[in-house]
């Protein structure tokens, strides 16, 4: 087992070692173990039909390779047959080779005194091309051109040849001969690169016939270039083989005295002897080297696409930068009319499609990672996140990519980096938005200058919780809106931590301000006259704490009813993490509710602190203080009861009771005796 499953195993068994933990890691296991498996026997299948198809090729292949060898054997036969059945046949040989050299000679005669004339007219063909539109002409001409062009190539690529192997004389006559000849394909190169940049635009002028010739050049090139290659190389491996061939023949001495007495020469394979020899047997009749305009496709549909991209740069800066994000579906459009049109107009194999798609992918990749690097705004990271989103269901949708087939146009480990930026930016901003919030709220608790808001029941609330999942809900709907279930439940997690903070924060005033208003209450009545400004307490504390009860219960409200609609709109696993954030804020609403009830109740009986501590005192059995404790406990109870949530009144209603009974047994402390015979207390 590797150091990784080891490791894994050792992160599973942390913790809790229970029986039931090692039951359910090893269901777990066996379900990964069947996985894997499933998917090596997936593989294997796939790749056993591979090898299998393979090995039928290969003994095709080699019934084929033998097949042809006896029909060379059989040439071979008749060959030497006939040679010995003609008397005389040296003498014919010879005299057929020398009429074939005399007419290769008179052929290449003809060919150079009229070659003059031929690039004329190909050059006044390529000068009308080039001054129209080909997108309105279709270039009527441009098969005719490559034809000429191509038998001018292939007669100057055969004539060099043979210069070399002639004085050089001959090769200055050559080369002056040709001297044009480079410039006419220039032209050729560039009228060829222009309807090129032009083949989505030929299907949309409804060009297609010029897209088919197009293509069909291309396809002889390439087919030909194929063939000069095959060609080369069997050459290339000839002469290897003559070199080796002589090298063995002559004696060791004279090698050991070769390998000291020469130079190492750099021979380049095949030789231009080699070349010669080939062309004067016919074996090459059109051109000696290949002259690679599939790759000039290629680069052509490259480039196009680059300078496109080049283009929309230029028009989209600065400011305006990210506002390409909105016009991006020429992208697609351009896409589609490259699968449904013009990848019926070339070979099969080319896969057309997927080269117009790679560098569409290429130079939009560059694009958004450019955007990315530009630390953009947190709306900007949606917007490009839901282009990501949208790439790739128009691939699977329009297209008919698999899912294992879609790339993520940000690219993966950049899409990650790009969520955490936003969620931290959206953790600057809510930090940012709850602490002006808090402040706000916390001034006009701690003021009080004007009495809390009352609803359509009469029950108390300040605007803060509204405001608060205000905000939250916000963020959340724009979370939503990216299809992104990461970036929802990352929303949701960081705003359930500010909520809790928020909590504590609250929590934290409510028993400053309870403290600050019982010292007050005590220094009045002891000595209104040695109260500072510091110790002054605003009124209205009872009813504040009573709006704060009430916007805990809202509070709880608005976070299920946010958990119960987002996290539909994911999977199983994403709402499971959305249910556990938010319902842990609900501990922390129901906290500040209780810290909220259990002030009132501090201020309640600090009102009755008096008689209280009269209790069982001699002026407790002449007295009224418990009719005091009872009115006034029932004038608290008749003003909170329409103002507080009648859930939380109830809960309020038990705390108090369990107050005055314990308050009532607290008055024990104070020692009273009571004289009933011999009892004492």
């Amino acid at each position: 087992m590797s150091s990784d499953p080891l490791q894994q195993v050792c992160d599973l068994i942390k913790g809790d070692l229970s029986l039931e933990r090692v039951r359910d890691i090893k269901e777990q296991l066996l379900k990964e173990k069947s996985v894997v498996e499933y998917q090596l026997n997936k593989e294997s299948d796939k790749y056993y039909g591979e090898v299998e198809e393979s090995l039928k090729l290969l003994n095709l292949s080699r019934n084929s390779v033998t097949s042809i060898k006896q029909q060379i054997n059989e040439v071979n036969k008749l060959g030497n047959d006939n040679r010995f059945a003609i008397n005389r046949y040296d003498i014919l040989f010879r005299a057929t080779k020398l009429y074939e050299t005399v007419n290769t000679t008179s052929s290449i005669y003809d060919r150079i005194y009229n070659f003059v004339a031929l690039m004329e007219h190909i050059e006044r063909l390529l000068v009308a091309e080039l001054a129209e539109d080909a997108l309105e002409t279709g270039c009527p001409h441009l098969l005719e051109i490559h034809f000429l062009l191509t038998s001018a190539r292939d007669f100057q690529e055969q004539v060099v040849v043979m210069a070399k192997e002639a004085t050089e004389d001959a090769q200055r006559t050559v080369m002056k001969l040709f001297s044009r000849l480079s410039g006419i394909i220039s032209k050729f190169d560039k009228l060829l690169d222009g309807l090129t940049y032009d083949i989505v635009e030929m299907a949309r002028a409804e060009q297609i016939s010029l897209a088919i010739r197009l293509f069909k050049i291309y396809d002889l090139e390439e087919r030909e270039d194929l063939r000069i290659e095959a060609i080369r190389n069997i050459i290339k491996k000839k002469e290897i083989e003559i070199e080796k061939s002589s090298i063995k023949k002559l004696p060791n001495s004279k090698n050991t005295a070769r390998l000291q007495d020469e130079t190492p020469k750099v021979i380049e394979y095949p030789t231009n002897k080699g070349l010669y020899q080939e062309i004067m047997s016919g074996t090459i009749s059109t051109r000696t080297a290949p002259r690679g305009y599939k790759h000039f496709l290629i680069n052509g549909i490259n480039n196009s696409i680059s300078e496109m991209f080049g283009e929309m740069r230029e028009k989209y800066v600065g400011d305006q930068k990210f506002d390409v994000l909105d016009n991006m579906d020429w992208i697609f459009n351009e896409l589609i009319i490259v699968k449904e049109h013009i990848a019926n107009c070339c070979p099969p194999h080319w896969n057309i499609f997927e080269v117009y798609f790679d560098q569409y992918y290429k130079e939009l990749h560059s694009l958004i990672t450019d955007l990315v690097e530009s630390e953009p705004e947190t709306i900007i990271i949606l917007d490009i996140l839901a282009f990501d989103k949208t790439f790739q269901d128009t691939l699977k949708q329009d297209f008919g990519f698999t899912k294992s087939e879609v790339k993520s146009v940000i690219g993966d480990k950049e899409k990650e980096t790009l969520f955490k930026d936003y969620l931290n930016l959206i953790v600057v901003k809510m930090t940012e938005w709850i602490g002006n919030l808090e402040k706000a709220e916390f001034d006009v608790f701690l003021e009080r200058s004007t009495p809390p808001h009352s609803d359509s029941d009469g029950l108390l609330f300040l605007d803060g919780t509204k405001t608060c999942f205000q905000m939250f809900t916000q963020q959340v709907e724009v979370a939503a809106g990216t299809n992104q279930a990461k970036i929802l439940v990352g929303v949701v997690e960081r705003f359930s931590d500010l909520l809790t903070k928020r909590q504590k924060n609250w929590i934290s005033k409510i028993s400053e301000e309870i403290k600050k208003q019982i010292n007050y209450n005590h220094k009045y009545d002891i000595d209104p006259e040695s109260i500072t400004p510091e110790d002054e307490c605003p009124g209205g504390l009872v009813e504040y704490l009573i709006a704060v009860s009430n916007d805990q219960m809202k509070a709880a409200d608005y976070a299920v009813a946010i958990s119960s609609k987002y996290g539909k709109l994911v999977s199983k696993v994403y709402e499971k993490q959305i249910t556990n954030h938010l319902e842990g804020t609900l501990d922390g609403f129901a906290e500040v509710a209780q810290c909220s009830s259990l002030g009132l109740i501090t201020l309640m009986f600090d009102d009755l602190r008096k008689p209280y501590q009269e209790i069982f005192s001699k002026t407790w059995y002449m007295g009224s203080q418990a009719q005091q404790i009872a009115d006034t406990l029932d004038e608290y109870l008749l003003d909170i009861k329409p103002q507080m949530n009648s859930v939380l009144f109830v809960n309020f209603i038990d705390n108090v009771i369990g107050e005055t009974i314990i308050k009532f047994l607290t008055a024990l402390s104070f020692e009273h005796s009571f004289k009933n015979k011999t009892i004492s207390f």
